[in-house]
């Protein structure tokens, strides 16, 4: 995705979204092909959406990403037309029913799998096999927010617990070595 401000337009260039289409036009978007083109005036709405359906906002500013896993056992909220969302965002997707499920940049297989065709020549679907589990990488916290009691949905801790506690093990054995200097 690609985003500019010049001569007081924003311009988006990004992939098909049909959510960032429709709210595009509620906020004064204009197709003019290869992109998206919005007055300036309305950057904080068109960040907002930007975040929404892509997750990311270009050159309007940063976002607070978490990592999540989902279990697609049980993670029904983002099947649609042959493609698996988080929110908005893209996941997964089966543009023709005997290809193979397209990953977007953000997510990963950890677990599990797919079967090679799903769905119907006019509607792929995706058909996860059981105990498939897909990592999301940089989804916005306010998705995140709307999302974190599904079933299905995992937030990955960017904490290494053994680290921490090897670390604080060390430290413990410093402190009693300074007690014992100080003792004396």
């Amino acid at each position: 995705m690609k985003v500019t401000v010049e001569n007081e337009k924003i311009k988006v260039n990004s992939p098909y979204n049909k959510s960032f289409v429709a709210g595009a036009k509620q906020i004064q978007g204009k197709w003019n092909a290869p992109c998206w083109v919005f007055p300036e005036e309305n950057k904080e709405a068109v960040k907002a959406l930007l975040i929404e359906c892509y997750g990311e906002c270009g050159e309007l500013g940063a976002v607070s990403t978490v990592t999540v896993d989902l279990d697609l056992d049980t993670y029904t909220e983002g099947y649609e037309d042959g493609e698996i969302r988080v929110g908005s965002i893209v996941v997964l997707k089966r543009l023709y029913r005997d290809r193979e499920v397209i990953f977007s940049d953000n997510a990963m297989l950890i677990s599990g799998g797919f079967a090679t065709s799903g769905g119907s020549a006019k509607n792929p679907r995706i058909s996860a096999d059981e105990g498939t589990i897909v990592r999301v990488k940089g989804v916005p916290e306010t998705i995140y927010s709307k999302i974190k009691d599904h079933e299905g949905v995992k937030l990955v801790s960017d904490i290494d617990v053994e680290s921490l506690k090897a670390e604080r093990e060390k430290l413990l054995k410093r402190i009693s070595e300074i007690d014992g200097l100080l003792a004396l």
